[in-house]
C-alpha cells in the first residue's frame, strides 16, 4: 500500500503523537501476521495457538490483542469485542468479608487490648490489617464468591455497556470458561470467553 518513504513519514508522524503501536514486539508481530493470514483464508495458527498468543499479549497489556471497539463481519453476521478484567468491581466483592472481620477485630480488639493498654482505633486496625486481609481473601474465595473475575465492556452487537460475573457465588454455580448473556439494550445474545475475554454475538440464522 506504501513505499518506502511513506511507510517512514506516517511511522515517525505515529511517533510524535504519541502512538503505543509504532514498535512491536516478536510476539506481536506473529498475532498481526496471523491476523493478516486468517483475513486472507490462509490461517497460519491454529485456533488453540492463536488463543493462547493473545491470552499473552492480554496479560502483557499489549494494545495490539485488545479489540476495544466492536467489529461486525458481513459474510457471517457476527460482531465481536475484547472485554477488558474489570479490577475494581473484583477487589469489591472482598469488602463484605474485611468489614465484618473488621469489626470483629475491633470490638475483640475493645475487649481484650483496651483495658491492658489503651490504643488508638486506627492503630489497633492496622495491627489488624493483615489478618484482615487474608481472612476477607479466604472467606470470599473459599465460601462467598469462587473463583470470581469480572468482566466489562460494550455489546459487541449495539455497544451498550456490559458487565460479566465468572464464578460460583455461595455454592451456586455460574459461569466457568465461557458466558453466555444477553444485552439488557438490545437483547442481542452473546458469548464472553474467560480466558480471552472475546465476546461475539451468535451465527444468524439463515
Amino acid at each position: 500500500m506504501l513505499n518506502d518513504e511513506e511507510f517512514d513519514l506516517l511511522k515517525e508522524d505515529l511517533s510524535w503523537n504519541g502512538s503505543n503501536v509504532v514498535q512491536m514486539n516478536r510476539k506481536e508481530a506473529k498475532y498481526l501476521a496471523a491476523v493478516q493470514a486468517y483475513s486472507k483464508g490462509e490461517p497460519s495458527l491454529s485456533d488453540s495457538e492463536f488463543d493462547a498468543l493473545k491470552k499473552e499479549l492480554l496479560d502483557e497489556g499489549s494494545a495490539f490483542a485488545t479489540q476495544t471497539e466492536p467489529k461486525c463481519y458481513i459474510d457471517t453476521g457476527i460482531c465481536k469485542v475484547t472485554m477488558q478484567e474489570d479490577k475494581f468491581r473484583t477487589n469489591l466483592l472482598y469488602a463484605p468479608a474485611g468489614v465484618i472481620l473488621s469489626l470483629v477485630w475491633l470490638g475483640i480488639g475493645f475487649e481484650v487490648i483496651e483495658p491492658i493498654i489503651r490504643l488508638n482505633p486506627v492503630i489497633l486496625a492496622l495491627i489488624g490489617a493483615p489478618f484482615i486481609v487474608s481472612g476477607s481473601k479466604f472467606i470470599t474465595e473459599n465460601f462467598l464468591f469462587q473463583n470470581n473475575f469480572v468482566v466489562y465492556g460494550p455489546c459487541p452487537s449495539c455497544q451498550a455497556a456490559n458487565r460479566v460475573y465468572f464464578g460460583d457465588i455461595l455454592f451456586v454455580e455460574g459461569f466457568k470458561d465461557i458466558a453466555s448473556v444477553k444485552c439488557p439494550s438490545c437483547k442481542e445474545e452473546f458469548t464472553v470467553q474467560r480466558n480471552t475475554l472475546r465476546a461475539s454475538t451468535l451465527p444468524k440464522n439463515n
